[in-house]
């Protein structure tokens, strides 16, 4: 079984765009329960992103279960973490897309992925071209973590959201 970490510009999409709380709750719903089953997390360091705000992507923050935003204190994935921080520096030489990396949860869900064998979701595009900032799907390619965005992690769960019909 695939278990998916997604990233925070995953979370803000899927409410800004194609699964606004108010047009799709099923996506959010669905969440939930890929999670119980042991599908789909997050960690620390998203939550802390996701709730530095005041909207209903903070309130549902808040309101998921204790293990959905794993934790990244561990020795480990700090390891993993100094590593990828070190190749970032190493292969990018704007200090503006470095420092802006560092200073995001990107990095540590890498590295949780990475130790753990997790599948990064992230709406990012691989680009090794690209210089002028650090894509998710980059540094992955380069330490070998698997990722994806929302639409094929739903499709690798089998999430599909039916409207019902309604008796008039």
């Amino acid at each position: 079984m695939t278990k998916f970490l997604i990233d925070t510009n995953s979370f803000v999409e899927a409410k800004d765009f194609f699964y606004a709380f108010d047009l799709c709750p099923g996506f959010w719903n669905a969440l939930l329960r890929h999670h119980e089953r042991g599908e789909i997390y997050s960690i620390d360091h998203v939550k802390s992103e996701l709730i530095d705000g005041n909207d209903i992507l903070v309130r549902w923050s808040k309101q998921m279960p204790k293990g959905f935003f794993l934790p990244t204190a561990n020795a480990d994935i700090a390891n993993e973490y100094a590593t990828i921080i070190q190749w970032v520096q190493a292969n990018y030489e704007r200090q503006d897309a470095v420092n802006s990396f560092a200073a995001k949860a990107d990095g540590w869900l890498i590295a949780y992925a990475k130790v753990h064998g997790f599948t990064i979701v992230s709406e990012e595009k691989l680009n090794l071209e690209m210089k002028k900032r650090v894509a998710n799907p980059n540094v992955c390619h380069q330490f070998g973590v698997s990722y994806c965005n929302v639409f094929e992690m739903l499709r690798r769960i089998k999430v599909k959201f039916v409207l019902r019909k309604i008796a008039v």
